[in-house]
This record gives structure tokens, sequence and C-alpha cells, in this order.
């Protein structure tokens, strides 16, 4: 225990000295082995001793190198969470006197910032337990002191609280209003204005939608925090601007309507920041972003506000911006680009569509090249949201992408080659029908002088050939012989997209392809062996996925020969410490297994250990070390990590455990009961990943669960299933115990689900283990399953609901659907319809609750695809239900 009689007497003591030493060495090495050394000592000799904990407060107060000050209060931070307990009261008190003095008397920003989160940490502990009780008081004072820097401490402790307190914090809310709506005007400190915006950011947090008075009290604050972002940018202070709109993104997805009053102000302000070229880009950025998330989740608004076509027409000039060489670079026109994607896929195609397409027809009329390479761009970049709107179109887009193909200017041909890849990824079919005049124009482009070029022509034609079907062997010998230089001469950037262009062409022309497998397959056994650099990787993983697509197209016999060399090669890649190599061997296992089928169960012994380690690999893992590991950035540390941020996780592991998951489904299902010592253990895994933060991972984990069920039910040799409930066959035991970990996990988390996506994906997948199931796989369900499927219907599923909006009722047309809508609308009624297939006249209570909401999207008003999908529903019902329909026939006739 650290005892008050030994603390002054201490802060002069060798170990106080020794500590203020080794800071000194760390906060100024230049080299990782001394780095590495002194953080070593560090922790074994001083951090494991409750003693630190004083010291690090002296040394941060009054040592007299701001760096070792601040990397003081930065260390302290993290040991007052672990030793706070093993310090008596009494010296407790004194440092809670002592570190309130030391922040006051700081004059480096970045010390200061760092000595208020070591009062956040004390207070954590603290306030709970009843102690500290004048802190509050203590802020309030700063807070309203003449003295600027006060204020600034002030207000940026009590920012600071809401990260450790935030239940306390919440209960002086009206006490804080009055304290920020003074502080959001500072008329000397904009620093004191941007944490003050900051706080009210956190404030808005705990205002309830139906508080209205608290509702109000913020909406009266806003113009003083939108006067705040003007000064940050008209000061080109882009940190605190960058501060400021992430509150008002934040603010957006917030239940409680507290921008509805002045979003039209927001709107055209965010616009017109965004159109303004004389601002630096990174401050344009930032507004076009929020524009991004505002057509997302404010889609409501904008269409009550009818500001959806002028917004479209303010992004257009902008997407002719000249756009940086780096992909991953952002830049005002991009992130336009952006903002026209975002209201495609969230709005109706006839909000959004004819406003586009306009535009894009006159500028591709003008001289400038700039303007064209805009108009391709936005046309590719909407049509995500679209397709179906667009498939009677699709010969004037396909024209359209020609003329840019064949532009005399490199930017609009590299546009329009980028364009075709989006646009044949959507409406691939489609597309594919305007073959003979696509295919010579990107053989052109193959050849085109700027490399670019080249790559995009190779996306394009990579998207393009799965489609064309018996047409491919017109173009296959000149396709693969331009595939195959450019694979052996082209450059390195160049050559995975023709690997991957030769897998397309591969399996779309099948047993064509036969002529070319032996060149082909020695060129990727070579690219499989590749080590070296990133972009050799990315050639040898292209190589191993080409690998599975040859051998499917090829056939089991032709690619037996090769089976071994290919696996040891890939199983070789897994070991290199990458993730798309790791991605890259877990889509070939997938096919290969798919080809093999049980003769594949040969190597499950290796592959599935392999997926239980990428599945319970740890995403926070690469976001851990700090200056325990030498990596602490002395000048940037005043955002100290938090061990317990949510938000930083590796999106590469999040992506190969997409992967996996997805392997894991094919691989089950191919090699069957070769997988049964795995199953158990990768199944509770998936589950696992009901909950992960990545859509696409939830969706990948949907599909094997129900994979799983599926091919548990086909091992079991099972009779044909009968329609009816109670059930009349029953199921398997392993069947059913896994239908028991499936459905109650899936059920669970579609409560919270809130995207379209993964819920239609839902609907898709129990509609088809239904089809091969029968009911048995829901009839201990089936109340819960109907009463979500019902929300979808009455759109009140979390995923509809996150636009969320004002006390004011919206005025739109509920007719008009999103296209992402009408997807999740239609493997709603899917999966109803299979419903009645499998309960038979069992179903006739459930149809009394959905018939109604089926035979209103039969309405005139709604798109043709919408009242398509009514009728094809009432049909197969009326089919599966047999005479049962019959007292049903007139309301089906009359359709709503």
């Amino acid at each position: 225990m650290f005892t008050p009689s030994k603390f002054q007497a201490f802060l002069q003591s060798q170990f106080s000295s020794g500590l203020q030493d080794l800071l000194q060495k760390l906060a100024f090495a230049s080299d990782t082995e001394t780095i590495k050394a002194v953080t070593g000592t560090l922790s074994q000799q001083y951090y494991c001793n409750a003693a630190c904990v004083p010291a690090l407060l002296a040394i941060s107060a009054e040592n007299q190198q701001w760096q070792i000050r601040q990397l003081a209060a930065v260390e302290l931070r993290k040991r007052i969470s672990t030793f706070w307990e093993d310090i008596d009261g009494s010296t407790q008190q004194q440092i809670r006197e002592m570190i309130l003095k030391a922040i006051v008397d700081e004059t480096n920003d970045l010390t200061r910032h760092g000595l208020a989160r070591v009062i956040s940490t004390i207070a954590k502990s603290d306030i709970p337990n009843k102690k500290w009780e004048d802190l509050i008081q203590f802020l309030y004072r700063c807070c309203q002191s003449a003295t600027a820097t006060h204020r600034e401490i002030g207000v940026y402790v009590l920012d600071s609280l809401f990260e450790t307190i935030a239940d306390t914090m919440g209960a002086h809310l009206q006490h804080l209003f009055e304290l920020f709506a003074v502080l959001i005007t500072d008329p000397e400190s904009l620093t004191v204005q941007v944490t003050t915006l900051e706080a009210l950011g956190k404030v808005a947090e705990f205002i309830e939608p139906e508080d209205r008075a608290g509702v109000a009290t913020f909406q009266g604050l806003v113009p003083a925090m939108v006067q705040v972002l003007q000064k940050c940018l008209a000061t080109d202070n882009e940190d605190s601007a960058s501060r400021c709109f992430e509150v008002f993104n934040t603010l957006l997805i917030l239940e409680a309507p507290l921008l509805s009053r002045h979003f039209g102000d927001l709107i055209e302000f965010s616009i017109n920041v965004g159109s303004n070229k004389e601002l630096d880009d990174n401050l344009r950025i930032m507004a076009l972003n929020f524009l991004v998330w505002t057509a997302t989740y404010k889609r409501g608004r904008l269409q009550k506000l009818k500001i959806v076509k002028p917004l479209i027409e303010k992004m257009m000039p902008i997407t002719a911006e000249e756009d940086p060489e780096d992909v991953d670079d952002d830049s005002p026109s991009r992130v336009a680009l952006r903002v026209l994607n975002f209201l495609s896929t969230s709005l109706p195609p006839q909000h959004v569509f004819p406003t586009v397409i306009s535009h894009v027809l006159q500028y591709m009329q003008s001289t400038d090249p700039t303007l064209r390479k805009g108009a391709i761009l936005s046309l590719a970049t909407i049509i995500e949201g679209c397709v179906d709107y667009t498939r009677e179109r699709a010969s004037d887009i396909v024209t359209l992408i020609c003329a840019g193909m064949s532009d005399s200017d490199t930017r609009v041909r590299r546009a329009s080659c980028m364009a075709l890849g989006y646009i044949a990824d959507e409406l691939d079919d489609e597309v594919a029908c305007y073959h003979e005049k696509l295919m010579p124009l990107i053989f052109s482009l193959m050849s085109d002088s700027n490399e670019a070029i080249v790559k995009y022509a190779l996306n394009a034609l990579d998207c393009i050939l799965e489609s064309l079907g018996a047409n491919i062997a017109i173009y296959l010998p000149q396709l693969m012989e331009r595939l195959v230089v450019l694979l052996d001469t082209g450059a390195m950037d160049v050559k995975p997209i023709a690997l991957s262009a030769i897998g397309s062409a591969a399996h779309s022309s099948g047993e064509g392809f036969a002529p070319y497998f032996g060149e082909v397959i020695a060129r990727i056994k070579r690219a499989m062996a590749l080590t070296g650099d990133d972009d050799t990787l990315a050639l040898r993983g292209v190589a191993t996925d080409t690998a599975g697509a040859i051998a499917e197209a090829a056939g089991r016999e032709a690619f037996r020969p090769h089976l071994e060399e290919t696996m040891r090669l890939a199983i070789e890649g897994m070991d290199i410490a990458s993730p798309g190599m790791r991605e890259s061997g877990y889509c070939y296992f997938g096919v290969m297994s798919r080809v093999f089928e049980a003769e594949f169960s040969q190597y499950i012994g290796y592959i599935a250990p392999h997926l239980l380690d990428t599945l319970r690999m740890d995403e926070t893992a690469a976001f851990e070390q700090d200056i325990d590991d030498g990596s602490e950035d002395m000048e940037n540390t005043d955002d100290d990590d938090d061990e317990d941020s949510p938000f930083k996780v590796n999106t590469a592991v999040a992506d190969e455990k997409e992967i996996a998951a997805d392997a894991a489904g094919e691989l089950f299902a191919s090699t069957g009961a070769g997988f049964l010592p795995y199953v158990e253990d990768i199944a509770k895994e998936l589950v696992n990943l009901l909950e992960h933060y990545s859509e696409t991972v939830r969706k990948s984990a949907i599909v094997s669960l129900f994979t799983f069920i599926r091919t548990f039910h086909k091992i079991s040799v099972p009779e044909p299933w009968k329609a009816g409930v109670p059930v009349r066959v029953p199921i398997n035991d392993n069947t059913a115990a896994i239908i028991k970990l499936v459905l109650p996990a899936v059920l669970e988390m579609w409560k919270e689900e809130d995207d379209k996506m993964v819920v239609t994906q839902i609907c898709v997948e129990l509609r088809s283990i239904m089809k091969d199931v029968g009911p048995a796989v829901t009839v201990d369900y089936a109340q819960d399953i109907s009463n979500h499927l019902l929300e979808i219907f009455e759109k009140k599923a979390l995923c509809q609901t996150a636009d969320y909006d004002d006390e004011d009722d919206v005025e739109q047309d509920e007719d008009e659907l999103a296209e992402l809508d009408s997807l999740l609308i239609g493997a709603t009624a899917d999966c109803v319809a299979e419903f009645a297939e499998v309960f038979g006249d069992a179903f006739e209570p459930i149809l009394d609750t959905f018939l109604p909401h089926i035979t209103g999207y039969m309405r005139p008003s709604f798109a043709v695809s919408e009242r398509a999908m009514a009728v094809g529903c009432l049909a197969e019902i009326t089919k599966n239900m047999g005479p049962g329909i019959t007292k049903y026939a007139e309301v089906s006739a009359v359709g709503g």
C-alpha cells in the first residue's frame, strides 16, 4: 500500500529519478533496439509497481520538456487503471489535488489533453463510489473562468468524462446545456468552441425522441454549431473541421430528430462547401461525406424537402473534376460519385436515374473531356441501385459506353472501361447481348498505350466473359492469344487481371477451353510458386483462384494429374503471412471440393484447422501495439488508444473470415462425411460470426449455417418430406441438432439486424431450406419467423426503419420502393409462399395475416416488378394450398 507519509519524499526518490531518465531516453530514441530495451525495463521494473503512479504524475507536472510530460501523462492514464485501488485514500486525495493543479498550470495542449484523460480515468473509478464529488464543480468554474486556457481545460475534461462516466454526466444535461450554450459562442477561443461542439455530440446521445424539450433545446444550438464549423473552414483548420463534421455525421444516425429543423440549411451548406474549389480538397471531402451519410440515414427527409434533384444536379459537375492517380485516394470527384451511388441504392430509381441520365447525355455532347469522364462514371455508379429500372435501357447504356471507349481522350476511355466493368457486373446478361459491339473495342483497348486503360479493359472483359456462354467461341482463339501474351510479358499489375480473365474464359467456355488447358495450367503452377513482394503475391493469389476455375472447366479427370501439385502449392501459400493468400487458398479449396467431392476429403484434415484459426482470429490484435512495443509517436498521442474501443479492427481479417465462412459451407456440402469431425466446432464459430460488425461476414455465416443443415439432411438419406403440420416425416437426430443450433441464433440476430441485404439473405435461405428439408426445419419457429416477415411487409423491420426521421410524417409515396427494398419484399414474399408449400392446409391461419399485405403490392401505383412479385407469390400459394385457398379467391382477385 502506498501511504501518504512516503508520498513527498518518494517524488525525489531514486525510483522516480530512474523512471524519468528512462522516459527521457524513450521520448527521444530513434532506433528500434533502444526503444525495445527501454520499454522492457519500464515494464519489468517500474510499471509493475503502484509507486509508478505518483512518480508519473510528478514527471507529467514538473519536467521541463513537454515531450516527457506528455509521455508521462499517457503512461499515467494506463497505470491508473491498474493501480488506483492499491493506493490509500489520503494519497489518492493528494494525487487528485496535484493533477488539477498540474492541468491548470500546463502550457502544452497535448500534455493537457493527456492529463485530462488521466482525470477521466480516475473519475471512472471515483465518481460511481461517491468520491471526488467536487470535480464537476471545479470543471464548471474552469469553464466560467475569464482565462481562455482554463475554459479549454474545463470543457475538454467534461468532454472526456463522457467517455468514462457517461451515465453520471447524463444526469447533468440541463446544467450542461446552459453551460455549452455559452461556450459554443466563446469570444476568444475556437478550441473552446470546437470542444464544446464535440461535447454536445456526446450529450445528443442521451436525448430521447420523446424528450421534446431536450430536442428543442439542442435544435436551438445547431446554428451556433454550424458557425463553429464555418470558422474552422474559413481558417483552413482541417483537424477541427474534421472533428465537427464527425459530430454532425453522428447526429444523423441518432433517433432523436436533432437536425430536422435545420436540415435543409445543412444540406445547402454541405453542397456549397463541397462545390467550392477554392477550399482545400480535404475540407470539401468532409462536406461531401456528410451528404453520403445523409443519403444513407435521412433519405426520407431528402424526399420530403424535395432536394434530391437539386442535390444530384450539384454533384454532377464535381464528378468531372480531376481524380488522383492512386485509386485508393479520396477526392471531391470520387466522393461526389459516392453520393450518387448512395442516393441510387437508398431511393426509388425514378428519383435518381432520370436526373442523372439527362446530365449524362448533356455532358457526353460536351467538348470538355472531363465532363464526358464524369458523365460515364456517374452513369456507372448509379446502376447498382437501378438494375431493374435500367434493364430495358441496356441498349442505350451500352451505346454511351461504346462512345466513351472510342473517345479521343485517355481519361474518358479509362472511365468507360471502369464503367463497363461496373455495369457488366450488374446487368451481365443484358450487356453480354451486345458482345459484337463491345468485344472489338475491348480488344483494341487491350493494346492501348496507357497501362491503366489496359487494366480496366481487362477488368471489363473479365466481367463480360462469364456471361457470353456459347458466344465466347467466336472470340476464344484471339482472346487467349492476347491474354497469354499479357500474362507472359505484361506489367506486373496487369498480369493478375489477365490471369483472372483467363479463368473467366475457362469458366464460360467449359469443354471448349480444352485446347488451351495445357499451356495455361503450366503457367498457373509457375505463378502459384512465386514468392516476393506484394505485387508478386497478388499474382500468386490470382493464380490460385484461377486454378480452381480451370479445374471446373476441365473437369475432374482432366485436372486430376495436377491436383496434388496445385494443392501442395495452395497449402504452402496458406503459410505465407498474407490474408490475401489465405483468402485465395480458401476459394481454391472450396472450388476443388466441388470438383472432386468426397475424393477431396483427404485434404480436410489440413484445411479445417486453418478454417478454425481464421474464424477465431482476433481482429483487434493488429491494433494493440502502443508504446509497449515502441510504436508510440510522441507528437500524435493526444487521442491515445482506448483499449475498449470497438472501432479498432483489422478489416483484412474480416475479409478473410468472410471467405473462410463461405469455404466452410462449400467443403461440407461437397465432402459430406469427410467434414463431420470438424462440423461442431466450425458451426459454433459461424454462429459467433452472426454478431460480426461486417454485414458481408454475417451473410456468409448465414449461408454456410443453412448449408450445414441441408448437408446433414442430405447425408442422412431421408425420405421425401410431406407437407403438413405436425411433421409427418421425421428428420434424423443430427439434422435436428443443427437446426436447434442455427435457427434460434439466426432469429436472435434478426431482431437487431439493420442491413437490408442480410435480412434478404435470411429470407432466401429460409425459403431454400424449407424447400429442401420440409416443415421440420421451421415448425418450432413458425411464429417467430412469421412475426419477422410480417414486420417487413409492414415496413417496420429494423433494417427498414434505420432511416429515422423526426416527429413530422415524411410525405412520400408509399408505393415507391428503392430496388434494395423491392428485393427484400420479394424475398419475403417467396418465403411466405414456401411456407404455404411445406405447411399445406396448416398454412391457412398464417395466410390470414399475410394476404392483405401481399395483395396490396398489386396496386397499379407499384412498379411492374412489385406487382409481378405479388401475383407470383399468390400463384405459388394457390398452387401449394390446393382447395384450402378457395375461400381467399375473391380477395386475391380484387388485389387490394
